[in-house]
């Protein structure tokens, strides 16, 4: 399991050069491999998100067992003088960045708790052994939840609710700072649920069974139009099984809808060892902008992965044949071409010129996975 994300709720300066955000990370009982790590990740998110205020993280490093790899509480703020949505939970770190001043002061925006008893993978690479898991990966998920990608959906006996949400529900784990009176209220990512009848969730009694039921539904679906048009106007499925988990229902993709090798798999709930992903996707990305965050010029599905592990790709746009090259190279390549849904639609052997005559015009990503490594990269189909 990769994380177990409550839906509410020594530094160091980052602000990497043409980054459009800076994190100030504080750490307790942090190794330093460990902080190189989370470092890196908050790297990433800083080219990604854009805000004049800066986003405060303070990081457990706390045993948690088999209990989940991570945990995440966001702060929270509404009705705040900016607030697009009234009567509505805004991450900390996001009404902060709409506002434009810091709403918390002496507050921090979330914080992460790490389970110091994993057999943790400190390398930025990408490139885990089979029973590590990757640190830079799990703090760039555990980060996304402290931007917004988070709700405050809870479930009790049949009735489902928004914003009944208790500092007791995660003992014995605490934030460092007030937890809020929810006010029966939504969160910004709650507003964008709605079931298989395009029933928006929000606009349902709450607390409800109706409620209880979506929650349980394998039927849940972001209704965000930015989201929605990243995928292709293709439907977003959300993580709701049959037995609601507290803070990892509602509050992730759906893991089947996008497995591990998918663009758009580092927010869904679950991840193996082995495992690493170091770009958020094209769907959270979209999911961000939905909830109000802007993301920092370029950003898209064209920079879809770190640099680090990207492809070469030519020509681009191409019309019937690809070239694909990579810094390293070895025996055992396998090619995959998806859509930008994150659907595989090609998938090859051949390292080096991949036919792509049967491919409709549009945009693509391409894995290509050797023995130990995987690389990726996007091009134009003509």
């Amino acid at each position: 399991m990769r994380t177990f994300l409550p839906a509410f709720l020594l530094t160091l300066l980052l602000s990497p050069a043409a980054q459009g955000t800076t994190f100030t990370i504080t750490y307790t009982g942090v190794p330093a491999q460990a902080q190189a790590a989370i470092e890196n990740a908050a790297a990433i998110w800083s080219g990604i998100v854009d805000s004049d205020v800066p986003i405060k993280v303070h990081v457990n490093w706390f045993p948690m067992g088999d209990l989940a790899l991570g945990i995440t509480f966001p702060n929270g703020r509404k009705d705040f003088a900016a607030a697009p949505v009234s009567a509505t939970w805004y991450a900390t770190s996001l009404a902060n960045s709409i506002a434009g001043m810091e709403l918390n002061p002496g507050e921090n925006d979330f914080d992460v708790y790490l389970n110091s008893g994993t057999d943790w993978y400190y390398g930025t690479d990408g490139n885990p052994g089979n029973s590590q898991y990757d640190l830079v990966s799990i703090a760039l998920h555990e980060f996304g939840h402290g931007l917004g990608f988070v709700g405050l959906s809870k479930k009790v006996d049949d009735e489902g609710s928004f914003g009944l949400l208790l500092a007791s529900d995660f003992a014995p784990l605490t934030t460092s700072f007030p937890w809020p009176e929810l006010d029966t209220l939504p969160g910004i990512f709650d507003r964008y649920l709605k079931n298989q009848m395009d029933e928006v969730l929000v606009f349902q009694e709450n607390p409800s069974t109706f409620l209880g039921t979506a929650f349980t539904s394998n039927q849940i679906y972001w209704n965000g139009q930015i989201a929605l048009e990243a995928n292709g106007d293709n439907s977003i499925r959300i993580y709701a099984p049959s037995t609601y988990a507290l803070g990892s229902s509602c509050v992730h993709l759906n893991e089947a809808s996008y497995p591990n090798g998918n663009p758009n798999e580092l927010m869904t709930p679950f991840s193996g060892a082995g495992d690493s992903n170091h770009w958020p996707g094209p769907i959270c990305i979209g999911m961000l902008r939905d909830i109000g965050w802007g993301v920092a010029p370029g950003v898209g599905i064209a920079e879809e992965h770190a640099s680090q592990n990207r492809l070469t790709v030519y020509p681009n746009p191409a019309h019937d044949m690809i070239t694909v090259s990579a810094a390293t190279r070895s025996t055992g390549t396998l090619i995959t071409i998806s859509d930008v849904a994150g659907r595989p639609v090609l998938t090859t052997s051949d390292a080096g010129s991949v036919n792509i005559t049967t491919l409709a015009p549009g945009t693509y990503s391409i894995t290509r996975t050797d023995h130990d490594l995987r690389s990726f990269g996007t091009f134009i189909k003509e």
